[in-house]
């Protein structure tokens, strides 16, 4: 009998060990202030704002070992506003179930978007919530997140493809017209990375573009510095270009961006400097330029100056 519980619970936590949980977050606190006609330039706390470097999160990721090389995952991420101790139930930011297989990852739920991933391949600050590119064109237009999304992602020797599609019905309950598409190709190896987002909807209002929506960015790291610049064309008036530098300095990182929509005449302007504390935990300081649009029905009515001063902890 003794002998039969040792074994039970050998093979209990033999079975046990090829599932790993793991816990993990973001906290992000940071003083920040936006001076422009008509709204309040008032400093206060920021935890999920234009001004942090990402969202404060919690999340919990559990990866099963299959066998045959094949996992599955199931990971639920969430917003957490660290000036209050709320948690955004309503909104989590990752809700899915994944499969990776020899032949690529399989995944259903509330993801980050391909284009999202295709931005994020070159874009200089990791698509902080500041970016200069991220908030002038909001990845290739279509913003960061799809839910209800069936994806499939293959990546080999530093390239990467990803296909991402919203059924008909699952666009229209999640408050849209029909199916959607999205999809990204990436390269990143050595010091060159390049990514393409591409996403369209089946329908849209009486009226839009039918047209797609694309982003094509590059950076290139020579060492002592690092340039970025994208081409972007969402369907419609939005279209434009980035381009911008980085420079690391021992635990300093130092960036200037600019990203104009040429079809709105509206251009962004970025300025960031970050100071690793550790692996961990970033300072960091931030100041960009919303610049209002020269054309009628632009996106922003007057310019406006947002500044940032913040901590990062990753746990």
């Amino acid at each position: 009998m003794k002998k039969t519980l040792i074994a039970l619970a050998v093979l209990a936590a033999s079975t046990a060990s090829m599932a790993q949980v793991t816990l993990y977050g973001v906290a992000d606190v940071s003083l920040g202030a936006i001076n422009a006609t008509g709204v309040k330039s008032d400093a206060n706390m920021k935890t999920n704002d234009a001004t942090n470097d990402g969202n404060s999160r919690w999340g919990i990721k559990v990866v099963e070992d299959l066998g045959s090389g094949m996992k599955a995952t199931a990971h639920f991420e969430q917003n957490i506003d660290y000036s209050t101790g709320a948690a955004d139930v309503t909104s989590a930011r990752y809700a899915y179930l994944a499969l990776d297989t020899s032949i690529g990852r399989f995944k259903a739920g509330r993801t980050l978007s391909p284009s999202f991933f295709g931005v994020a391949t070159w874009e200089l600050t990791g698509a902080a919530n500041f970016s200069a590119v991220a908030n002038q064109f909001a990845f290739a237009g279509g913003g960061s997140r799809n839910n209800r999304e069936f994806s499939y992602t293959m990546a080999m020797s530093g390239f990467g493809v990803s296909l991402g599609y919203v059924t008909e019905l699952d666009g229209i309950e999640g408050g849209g017209l029909g199916s959607k598409f999205d999809m990204n190709a990436t390269y990143a190896a050595g010091p060159l990375a390049v990514g393409l987002s591409y996403w369209k909807n089946d329908k849209v209002a009486a009226g839009a573009s039918t047209d797609g929506n694309y982003a094509l960015g590059a950076s290139y790291n020579f060492g002592s510095f690092t340039v970025a610049g994208s081409f972007q064309d969402a369907a419609g008036t939005s279209t434009g270009y980035s381009l911008g530098g980085s420079i690391p300095m021992g635990p300093w990182k130092f960036v200037v961006d600019v990203a104009q929509d040429t079809g709105f005449d509206d251009t962004d302007y970025l300025l960031y400097a970050g100071y690793s504390l550790s692996k961990r935990t970033t300072a960091y300081a931030n100041y960009r330029r919303d610049g209002k649009s020269g054309k009628a029905g632009g996106k922003s009515a007057v310019d406006a100056d947002i500044y940032g001063v913040g901590v990062r902890m990753n746990f």
